[in-house]
């Protein structure tokens, strides 16, 4: 697995990384460890949400950016990548 998805799963699972959606599909998480918050855009949410959710691989979380966003598979893979290394960056900052 995906050591950037288990670090923010472990984050989510442990009460570190708080998710406050917003009703455009837009969002702030809250890193209560060094207490941080993360505006996020609709497809950042999206994969934070999908983590949440129990997604545990790139391909799995790229496929849903794929039917929610409706664009190609290669652009979700690369969206999801970027998001998945800002944020482990992030969290292991803090």
């Amino acid at each position: 697995m995906d050591e950037r998805i288990v670090a923010l799963a472990r984050g989510l699972e442990q009460g570190r990384l708080s998710l406050n959606p917003l009703a455009d599909g837009s969002g702030v998480v809250v890193d209560t460890g060094p207490e941080h918050l993360w505006t996020m855009n609709a497809t950042a949410m999206a994969i934070v949400e999908a983590i949440a959710a129990g997604a545990g691989s790139v391909d799995e979380i790229a496929e849903r950016l794929v039917q929610r966003f409706q664009v190609d598979t290669e652009r979700a893979r690369g969206d999801v990548g970027r998001c998945l290394d800002h944020l482990y960056q992030a969290l292991a900052a803090g």
